[in-house]
């Protein structure tokens, strides 16, 4: 009877690990939005302004419902400032960046960004949203 109840407290005991709260963590963590970032500092060349205009643009048309079902968010982070600095700090980033942040990790898009947000603008959109509606799947 005594290894019966000690079997029952060790089972129960080790359940306990799969409580609700835990259940919300894991479930809170799956269902983290895509983050966009963008990262700049007080000065700001063409080509960083246009990479924060068309980043803007996909993110208020293509991917409203996204945005609005709480799926995906867009940050600007401005470095030089206090604030900006320590989340500049937690992404290793210096110079105008734009990352896409999942629970996975970060994918730093920065040379892709600086080599289409201007030149290529439609290209630099599309390739984006395939890359923020791949990490939502």
């Amino acid at each position: 009877m005594m290894a019966v109840l000690l079997s029952t407290a060790t089972i129960t005991a080790c359940a306990g690990n799969n409580t609700p709260e835990t259940k919300k963590e894991t479930v809170a963590k799956k269902e983290s939005p895509v983050e966009i970032i963008y990262f700049h500092g007080k000065q700001r060349c063409m080509t960083c302004m246009a990479i924060e205009k068309e980043t803007n643009a996909l993110v208020e048309g293509e991917l409203a419902e996204q945005v609005k079902a709480g799926k995906v968010k867009f940050r600007v982070v401005d470095f030089s400032t206090e604030e900006g600095k320590k989340i500049a700090a937690k992404y290793k980033v210096t110079f105008s960046s734009l990352f896409v942040v999942t629970p996975k990790g970060a994918e730093d898009l920065t040379r892709f960004a600086f080599a289409n947000a201007r030149s290529n603008a439609e290209g630099f959109r599309k390739e984006l949203k395939d890359k923020v509606v791949k990490a939502i799947k």
